[in-house]
This record gives C-alpha cells, structure tokens and sequence, in this order.
C-alpha cells in the first residue's frame, strides 16, 4: 500500500482478514492510523451510528504506518462526514507529552511546578507556552503498578477551549500519582489517544512510548534474541 494512500477515510484489507477497515485517524508525525472495521452483522462500520458511540466507551485500534504500507491492501477511500469529524477528532494528536527522561512521580506538589520544570528541561521543550491539545474536554485513563488501565476521569481546560502544555502534565500526574508504586511497568511519561468516552476524546497515561510501540519492540528484540541462538 503507497504511503500516499494512507490518510483518513482510507479503507483497506489486511492479508489475513476479508473484513476492510476505515481510516479515523492518521498521525503522520507519529506515524501511526486508528481505524474502524466492518460489521458484517451490521451490514456496515461499527462506529456508523455516532449516537450510539456518544453513548458508549469505543476503543480505537492503532496500527503503524509501516505495517499497512508492507501488508494492507488498499480498496478505495470514503471521506468522514462533517459529523464523523466532529465526533472522531481527527485532528488530535496520537501522542503527547512524551518524554523518556522522566517517571510519572508518586507525590505532585499542588502547584505542580516543579514537575513541569522536570518536564521542560527533560523534553527541551517550552512547557509554559502553546497549545498541547486543542480540545475543551478529555478523559484520561491513568494505569496501576501493573500495568492495568484505571477508570477514565474527565477533565476540562481551564480555558475552556484547550488545554496548555503545563496544565496538561499536571492534570495528568495528578491523576497518575495514587497509582504509583515502587516500581513502574514503563519508563518515561506520555499520553496516548484511546478513542472515545461518550463523545468525548480519550488519552490513556504510560510512558516515553505507547503501548504499541511498546510491544512493537519487545517482539522485534525477542526476534533478535531468537536469531543470535539459532544454530
């Protein structure tokens, strides 16, 4: 499959699958697709009726860019809807204040300034201007000393309209932090699209990389394992 293919709307096959899939989501920076498959029960997308999904938890499914463009087969491309972008954000980014060189803290000051100086200075990134997501309400899913998702919290900027940098990580450590045990299951910080919790966008709380990129390069070291032991 052609990168130039692969934006949203794209719909395409994987090898080992009849269904097709539909691309809501394309994030070329972190070159990842979140998408939706075909019901064929339902004679159509399962997100197709956005009623229902405001009503709903809908998790979207990421994919590397890489891994469409070796396997998937594309078949033709149905543009969202005003309201499908409306509802699935499209916009928003994959990935977010992601950061290797620091641990989500089990204790964060009430200011949380000293965090976002951590972060800054860390990241190498200005943490006290811009916009970190451009949406007036999310839910985030902070994770426990395994690894295992917590129940989402709904947070809103305090702008109302989007969400800064600093306020971002604060909100999010904040919420992190009674999770927090004496050893993490990931290294570093970063929040991660989930999809949606009734209508509203979802991020879930991990480290420096996403689950999936994660679990991407256990298995590619296990792969290299196997092969510096075959005879």
């Amino acid at each position: 499959m052609e990168r130039a293919r692969i934006k949203v709307g794209a719909v395409y096959r994987w090898p080992h699958d009849d269904r097709p899939n539909r691309v809501l989501i394309h994030d070329a920076d972190a070159d990842v697709v979140m998408c939706d498959g075909w019901r064929p029960h339902l004679d159509g997308w399962g997100l197709a009726n956005l009623r229902q999904v405001r009503m709903q938890r809908i998790n979207f499914y990421p994919a590397p860019v890489s891994t469409m463009m070796e396997k998937a087969t594309y078949l033709r491309t149905e543009p969202l809807t005003d309201d499908e972008v409306a509802m699935f954000r499209p916009d928003l980014p994959f990935a977010v204040m992601q950061c290797a060189a620091m641990q989500w803290p089990a204790e964060v000051p009430p200011t949380v300034s000293d965090l976002v100086e951590r972060w800054r200075a860390a990241s190498g990134v200005e943490a006290r201007s811009g916009v970190a997501l451009n949406a007036s309400e999310i839910y985030l899913y902070p994770f426990g000393p395994k690894g295992g998702q917590k129940a989402g919290v709904r947070v809103k900027a305090d702008s109302g309209t989007a969400f800064t940098p600093e306020e971002l990580l604060g909100k999010a450590a904040i919420l992190q932090a009674p999770h927090v045990g004496d050893v993490l299951p990931t290294q570093g910080v970063g929040l991660y699209r989930a999809g949606l919790h009734r209508g509203i966008p979802g991020y879930y709380l991990w480290g420096g990389d996403s689950k999936m990129h994660e679990h991407i390069a256990d298995f590619e070291r296990r792969q290299s394992r196997k092969g510096d032991t075959a005879p």
